[in-house]
C-alpha cells in the first residue's frame, strides 16, 4: 500500500495487473514518495473473490476517486461498487469506464474487457486521470510525452506473419477435411488451427460446448447438416455432455471424435481413465447414437475385435466417402478417427515405445513439376521448396518428417519410398576459433529488457530459461514470461525477460512498447513483425537476428509463396539502423554442428558478443551446463555465434560452398534447356526450340519465351517419366546411406483405377519395374507418332495442342509487337509455366491458364490494356 494517509486518489489492482500498475507508475515518474506527495494511494488485492471488504473499506475511507485497474472480466470493480453502495460518500469508481456502468450512462472506456492490459495503456490512462484531477507535474508530463513518442514509433507494417500450423504428419491434416460444400465447426485443441487452412471450418465454442451452438442454430439455418470436430481430450473432459445434448435435441450433425491417444496441446499427457477408441464407440452406442464408424490410419494397431460387430471400420483414405454417407443421416452420427498425435509419435519413437517404420519418402526433383498437389493432399510442413534451374520444386525435410506418408497421395510420379535408407550426415566444417575479445557489457539501470523471438518447437524457450538462470548465477534478478500457446506448433514465439540488479527492482515482466534493450531474433519473420518492432526503439534497442528463410505454413497452400526476406531485413535495419546484425545462423549451425537446432544458441552468443546481454560469460556457461541438454554442442554454438558477428566475412565464406550456383545469364539458361531437350527427345527438338528464340531482341521477352516454350516442349509423358525415374536411385544415394530398397508410386494409365477421391489411384511398384522403365525410355522415339499408344489420351492430346497454340500465339505477338504490348506479350510467353502437374492436376491448371490466356489476348487486341484491368 502506497501513499496513505491523507490520500484522495486510489488505484486498485491484483496479480499481474498489480505489477503492470507499479511499472506504469514508474513510466509516469511516480515513486512511493511522489505518490504520497500527490495524495495517491495504491491497494494490492490479495484475494480477488471474495474481496476483503473490511480491509478495502478501511483503505478507501477518505478517498475521492478509486480507479480499478483490471483486465478482462471486472470481478474486483463490481465488488468495490457493491461495497460502497450504501456508503458512497461521493466517491467515484473508474474501471471499465470512467464512471457509470456498462450501459449507456457512462464516460469513455478506460480498461476494456477484451485483450490484456500493458503498462503503456495503464500509464496513459492514469496519467490522463491525474492531469484531470489537478495532479499534473513535470515528471508526469515528461512520462506522458515519452509514452506518446513510443506509440508514434509503434507503426511498423505487418509484412509477413508466422501462424502456428499442424505438425508434420499431424492426424488433423487428414481428419479435418470435409466434402466440398460441407461445413464444419472447430473446437478446443490443436485442430482449432484448421480455421485458417481453407477447409470450410468456421466457428468454435468453449471446451465442452462443441456442437451446442449448432443445436441452437440448426432450426433457423438452410443448411441441413454440419460436422463438429472434437478432440479425445475434450471428449473425455466434458465434450461428451455436448454430444448427449445434441442426441437429446435430435440435431442433424456428425461428430468427428479425433482420437490421437494424447492430450497433445498441453504436452502429450495420456487421457485420464485410459480412454480408448473402443470405449468411445461403446459410450456412443450406449447414448443412443445408431450410426458410428471408425476411420483409422492403416499404420495404427487397432483392436478391431473389441469393436461391436455392427460398427463399420474404414482406412483413412475412405474418410471422404464415409463423410458423404454420414452427412445424409438424420440425427446425430459419429465418426471416431484413430491416428496417434505426430508429436507424440516422435517422442515415443525416441523412447523406443512406438513403431518406427523403416521407410523414407524422397522426391525426384527432375520429375517434380512444383504443382503443390502433395501439399494440398497432406497439408504437411515437411514439404519444403527447392529451387532449381527449371523452377521451384519440392523436397522432403527429413529432419522434421514424421513418416505419415500422406504426401504420396499427391498425383505425381516423382515420389519414391526407400527402405533401409539412413539420412546422410553431412560432414561439418573444420573451424578453429580464435581468441575472441571480451565485449563491454551494458549497465543495468532499473531493468534491462530482453525480447527473444523464434519459431515454436525449436528451443526458443530454452534460450529464455538459460538467460534467466544465468542472471540468478550472476546474483541478479530476472523475470521471464513466455508467450507461446499454439505457437508451439511452428508459430511465432515471444519471450520477455527483464533483468535487474535486485529482484525487487522488477515489477511488470511484459516488455512494453519501445522498452526493449536487446532483441535476440531466432526467426526473421517474427523479429521483423509489427508486434516485435513495436517493442523496440531507435537508439535504445540492439539486435542480432537469424536471417535464414524458414518457410511458413502458407507454402502448403500457395505454390508461389515466398518469404519477403529483403523487405523484412530492411524493416529491421530501418528501425534499428546500425544496431542490428543479421546472419544465417541456421545454415551456419548445419555447417559447423550438423544440425540447425543450435541456431538459437548461436544468435544468443552473437548477441552477447555485441554487448547486448548484461551477464558474465561464466554465468551463461554455467547456466548452459545446468540445463544439461547437449551441453558441449550448445557451448560450442554459443562460441561460434560470438565468432560469426566478430568475423562476419569469415562466417559468410564458410557458408559459400553450400550455395549451388544456378545458370544466370540468358544464354546459359537457353543452352541448359536446349541440352535438356536433346536428352528428352533429340537434336531436332532442340533446334526447333532455338529457332523460335532467334530474332527476339528484348531480353525480358526472350527469357519468357525460353522458359515458357521449353516447358511445353518437354512435357512429361510416360517415356520421359521413365527416363527420369531411372535416375532416382542415384539421386537418393546422394542424400542417404545404406543398401536401400526403392519403391515407385505410380498411376499407369493402363492399370489405373479410380480412388476414393475420384482421381486415379496410385500404386506401389518395386524395383522389379526398372527393366520396364528402361524399355519405355528407349521408346521415346515413338512420342507423338501414330505408334505412340499413350499419345491418344486426353492429357497427351492437350499437351501437343498447347505447343501448336503457343507457336501460333508467339508468331502473331512477335509480328505485331510494340512497346505498349510488351508486358502482355511477356505474360503470354510465361503462361505455360503455370500449367504444372500431372493428370487431373495438370488438366485443372490448364483450364485456369486458358482463361488467363483469353484475358491477355484481349489486352493485346486492345493495344496494351493494363493486365490488371484485363483480368477484371
Amino acid at each position: 500500500m502506497w501513499g496513505k494517509p491523507g490520500a484522495k486518489i486510489g488505484f486498485v489492482a491484483a496479480g499481474k495487473n498489480w505489477l503492470d500498475l507499479i511499472h506504469a507508475m514508474s513510466l509516469l515518474n511516480i515513486d512511493e514518495a511522489e505518490a504520497e506527495r500527490l495524495g495517491i494511494s495504491l491497494y494490492k488485492v490479495g484475494q480477488v473473490f471474495p474481496l476483503d471488504m473490511q480491509g478495502f473499506s478501511d483503505w478507501a475511507e477518505g478517498l475521492d476517486l478509486i480507479v480499478c485497474v483490471e483486465e478482462k472480466r471486472k470481478l474486483i470493480e463490481v465488488q468495490i461498487k457493491e461495497a460502497l453502495f450504501d456508503n458512497r460518500q461521493g466517491r467515484r469508481v473508474y474501471g471499465w469506464y470512467k464512471g457509470g456502468g456498462a450501459g449507456s450512462m457512462h464516460g469513455p472506456e478506460l480498461f476494456p474487457t477484451r485483450y490484456a492490459l500493458d503498462p503503456i495503456h495503464i500509464a496513459s490512462a492514469l496519467g490522463e486521470i491525474l492531469c484531470e484531477e489537478g495532479r499534473e507535474t513535470d515528471g508526469i508530463r515528461a512520462g506522458m510525452q515519452a509514452l506518446d513518442d513510443a506509440r508514434r514509433n509503434d507503426n511498423a507494417e505487418e509484412i509477413a506473419s508466422r501462424l502456428p500450423y499442424f505438425c508434420s504428419g499431424c492426424p488433423h491434416n487428414s481428419s479435418t477435411k470435409v466434402p466440398e460444400g460441407s461445413r464444419a465447426y472447430a473446437g478446443i485443441g490443436c485442430h482449432f488451427m484448421v480455421q485458417w487452412m481453407d477447409r470450410s471450418t468456421l466457428g468454435y465454442t468453449h471446451m465442452g460446448g462443441e456442437g451446442a451452438n449448432w443445436i441452437g442454430e440448426a432450426p433457423f439455418s438452410n443448411r441441413a447438416h454440419v460436422f463438429q470436430n472434437i478432440g479425445d481430450g475434450t471428449y473425455n473432459h466434458s465434450g461428451v455432455q455436448a454430444i448427449r445434448a445434441a442426441v437429446a435435441a435430435g440435431t442433424n450433425m456428425t461428430y468427428k471424435i479425433l482420437y490421437n491417444d494424447a492430450v497433445a496441446m498441453t504436452g502429450g499427457q495420456s487421457n485420464e481413465g485410459d480412454l480408448t477408441p473402443q470405449r468411445i464407440v461403446a459410450e456412443m452406442r450406449a447414448m443412443g447414437v445408431e450410426n458410428v464408424a471408425v476411420v483409422y490410419d492403416e499404420k495404427e494397431d487397432v483392436n478391431f475385435k473389441a469393436l461391436p460387430p455392427e460398427v463399420k471400420t474404414y482406412e483413412r483414405a475412405e474418410l471422404m466417402t464415409v463423410q458423404k454417407e454420414y452427412e445424409k443421416i438424420e440425427g446425430v452420427s459419429v465418426i471416431v478417427y484413430v491416428q496417434t498425435c505426430a508429436a507424440e509419435k516422435r517422442r515415443r519413437r525416441k523412447r523406443g515405445t512406438f513403431p518406427d517404420p523403416d521407410k523414407r519418402v524422397f522426391i525426384n526433383t527432375d520429375i517434380c513439376e512444383g504443382c503443390g498437389d502433395c501439399g494440398v493432399q497432406s497439408n504437411c510442413v515437411s514439404i519444403v521448396p527447392k529451387e532449381t534451374e527449371l523452377g521451384r520444386k519440392r523436397a522432403i525435410d527429413q529432419s522434421s518428417c514424421n513418416k505419415d506418408f500422406s504426401c504420396i497421395k499427391g498425383f505425381c510420379p516423382s515420389f519414391v519410398t526407400l527402405e533401409g535408407a539412413k539420412v546422410r550426415k553431412e560432414p561439418t566444417a573444420e573451424l578453429t576459433l580464435p581468441d575472441l575479445p571480451q565485449p563491454v557489457l551494458p549497465q543495468i539501470d532499473g531493468t534491462y529488457n530482453v525480447v527473444i523471438t523464434g519459431v515454436g518447437g525449436t528451443g526458443v524457450v530454452t534460450i529464455g530459461a538459460v538467460l534467466a538462470q544465468a542472471a540468478q548465477i550472476d546474483g541478479k534478478g530476472a523475470g521471464m514470461m513466455e508467450m507461446a500457446g499454439l505457437a508451439q506448433k511452428g508459430g511465432a514465439v515471444h519471450i520477455h525477460c527483464r533483468l535487474a540488479e535486485k529482484p525487487e527492482d522488477i515489477s511488470a515482466i511484459r516488455v512494453a512498447t519501445g522498452e526493449a534493450d536487446a532483441l535476440i531474433g531466432g526467426d526473421l519473420v517474427v523479429s521483423a513483425g509489427s508486434t516485435t518492432l513495436g517493442l523496440t526503439r531507435k537508439g535504445r534497442t540492439g539486435a542480432v537476428v537469424n536471417n535464414h528463410e524458414i518457410i511458413t505454413g502458407d507454402f502448403t497452400r500457395d505454390t508461389e509463396f515466398q518469404l519477403p526476406a529483403d523487405r523484412l531485413s530492411l524493416a529491421l535495419e530501418a528501425r534499428l539502423q546500425d544496431r542490428v546484425a543479421l546472419f544465417d545462423a541456421s545454415d551456419l549451425a548445419k555447417a559447423t554442428l550438423g544440425d540447425s537446432i543450435f541456431s538459437n544458441m548461436m544468435v544468443f552468443g552473437a548477441a552477447w558478443q555485441k554487448g547486448l546481454i548484461p551477464l558474465s560469460l561464466e554465468a551463461i556457461r554455467a547456466a548452459v551446463d545446468l540445463n544439461g541438454a547437449a551441453v558441449e554442442r550448445n557451448l560450442r554454438a554459443f562460441e561460434i555465434g560470438r565468432w560469426a558477428v566478430e568475423f562476419p566475412e569469415d562466417a559468410a565464406k564458410l557458408l559459400t560452398p553450400n550455395v549451388i550456383e544456378l545458370p544466370k545469364s540468358l544464354d546459359e539458361q537457353i543452352d541448359f534447356r536446349a541440352d535438356h531437350l536433346k536428352a528428352y527427345q533429340g537434336r531436332r527438338l532442340a533446334k526447333r526450340y532455338r529457332k523460335i528464340l532467334d530474332g527476339i531482341e528484348d531480353k525480358g521477352l526472350k527469357e519468357a519465351v525460353a522458359k515458357g516454350y521449353h516447358k511445353l516442349l518437354a512435357y512429361k509423358d510416360e517415356y520421359e517419366v521413365a527416363r527420369l525415374l531411372l535416375s532416382s536411385r542415384d539421386k537418393a544415394a546422394a542424400e542417404f546411406d545404406g543398401d536401400f530398397k526403392m519403391t515407385y508410386h505410380l498411376s499407369p494409365p493402363i492399370l489405373a483405377r479410380e480412388g476414393a477421391d475420384g482421381r486415379p489411384a496410385k500404386r506401389p511398384f518395386g524395383e522389379w519395374m526398372t527393366p520396364m522403365l528402361k524399355i519405355l525410355r528407349g521408346l521415346k522415339g515413338l512420342r507423338g507418332t501414330p505408334l505412340d499408344v499413350f499419345g491418344y489420351t486426353a492429357e497427351r492430346k492437350m499437351e501437343r495442342a498447347l505447343i501448336k497454340q503457343y507457336e501460333a500465339d508467339m508468331k502473331k505477338v512477335l509480328a505485331e509487337l510494340k512497346p505498349e504490348t510488351m508486358d502482355a506479350a511477356v505474360a503470354l510467353a510465361r503462361l505455360p509455366l503455370e500449367i504444372r502437374g500431372f493428370g487431373p492436376v495438370k488438366m485443372a491448371n490448364e483450364a485456369k491458364a486458358a482463361k488467363r490466356r483469353e484475358e491477355i489476348l484481349s489486352a493485346l487486341r486492345d493495344g496494351g490494356t493494363p493486365l490488371s484491368k484485363a483480368a477484371e
